[in-house]
């Protein structure tokens, strides 16, 4: 088997409000999984190994052999259960690439489960990921924590309240293009600043939405990607990096942790500049906030001058940068499989199938996935045609 791995097929349900949702877990995971296999002319049968990507808290143990059941696969072939908070989607997408150049499998599905379905309140199990004895009491969750960060961002650089309600208008008109997408709705930068405030500086358009819906991938060695797929996008470098799980031992300035990750990915990739040499990237925004800040981080421009290049609209689908062409997380956070889909999106881009919202011949892009309550966990993959 050749130590080299991509993608060759993708597959996404529709996505909705969790509140909506009919469809069973079983339901979207076989809906997912078939779109994949469909994609490159495969059956279920042909798959060697599969990765499941889950949280603690809002699922059973037992859920990836159900789902496995679902698939029509029976318990026949390894199965590998991944958590790392929000970021087991890009955690996952690291084991499924692993297996493939270590040599032990040809053919590899991933699957990005809906996290929130048949919860009854999600709040409660995401308050369990706090420390028990220091922070819990507290009852600070996700959003107060990406205020920490919005709110320091823009005292430090001379961030305005409306620069983040431009990110996320940017995201939420880059949805409408987007058939998968979950809020597809357009809003401009004035009607976000006129949504509710949920926490200083944060408003309820800037944040991301409890969505239900999954996406599968289909990753392959070298040999049979060649042979299944027209455009496979090959991986050509993938980390991950994590960070203490104490709130209170965090400087809520930077995504510092990101910065180190994404020194070592560029290296090992030979990305010299990342504003030049990405044609597209895919980043892991639930908060709008967040997606300048990751424009430090990960080096599109100097520490600070994020909000310039959106201001220039260089992050537009007709900038030097397009990101986040779907919509990102804003738009539509199924959980788990949101960090699969910043992976699924740019191999759909490589590939010149991504519907609708389609930059123009792209040939290399960035997939970043992002978890826990402050970012204790991120991924980074490379990956190019």
């Amino acid at each position: 088997m050749e130590k080299k791995a991509a993608v060759i097929g993708i597959g996404y349900t529709t996505y909705c409000s969790n509140r909506k949702e009919t469809r069973s877990k079983a339901d979207l995971a076989y809906e997912a999984v078939r779109n994949a296999l469909d994609m490159v002319g495969l059956s279920i049968g042909d798959i060697d190994a599969s990765v499941y990507t889950s949280v603690d808290g809002f699922e059973a143990t037992v859920r990836p052999a159900r789902m496995l059941e679902a698939f029509g696969q029976g318990l026949n072939i390894p199965l590998v259960d991944v958590n790392t908070g929000g970021s087991a989607g890009g955690s996952g997408f690291k084991e499924a690439v692993h297996m493939i150049e270590a040599g032990l499998h040809d053919i590899v599905l991933l699957y990005g489960a809906p996290t929130f379905n048949n919860v009854v309140d999600n709040q409660q199990v995401l308050n369990t990921a706090s420390p028990p004895v220091f922070e819990k009491p507290f009852g600070i969750g996700a959003v107060h924590m990406g205020a920490f960060y919005a709110a320091r961002y823009m005292r430090e650089h001379g961030i305005e309240e409306y620069d983040y309600a431009r990110v996320a208008s940017k995201n939420h008109r880059a949805a409408v293009k987007n058939p998968h997408a979950h809020l597809r709705h357009g809003f401009s930068p004035e009607e976000v600043l006129e949504s509710p405030m949920v926490t200083w500086p944060i408003r309820l358009y800037e944040c991301c939405p409890t969505s239900s819906g999954a996406v599968a991938m289909i990753l392959a060695s070298g040999g049979r990607a060649k042979e299944l797929c027209d455009t496979p996008v090959w991986v050509r470098a993938i980390s991950s990096i994590a960070d203490t799980f104490l709130s209170g031992f965090k400087v809520y300035r930077d995504f510092d942790k990101l910065k180190i990750l994404a020194k070592k990915v560029y290296e090992k990739a030979g990305i010299r500049n990342p504003l030049k040499d990405f044609d597209v990237a895919e980043l892991f925004n639930p908060f709008a906030p967040f997606e300048l800040m990751e424009y430090d981080a990960l080096g599109f421009c100097e520490e600070g001058k994020s909000v310039s290049l959106l201001r220039d609209g260089v992050t537009e689908i007709d900038g030097e940068l397009p990101v986040n062409m779907s919509g990102g997380v804003v738009c539509t956070n199924s959980g788990i499989s949101s960090a699969v889909n910043r992976h699924a999106e740019i191999a759909l881009q490589l590939m010149g199938k991504a519907e609708g919202r389609q930059v123009k011949s792209p040939e290399v892009g960035l997939a970043h996935s992002w978890g826990g309550n402050m970012g204790q966990f991120h991924t980074l993959a490379v990956l190019t045609l």
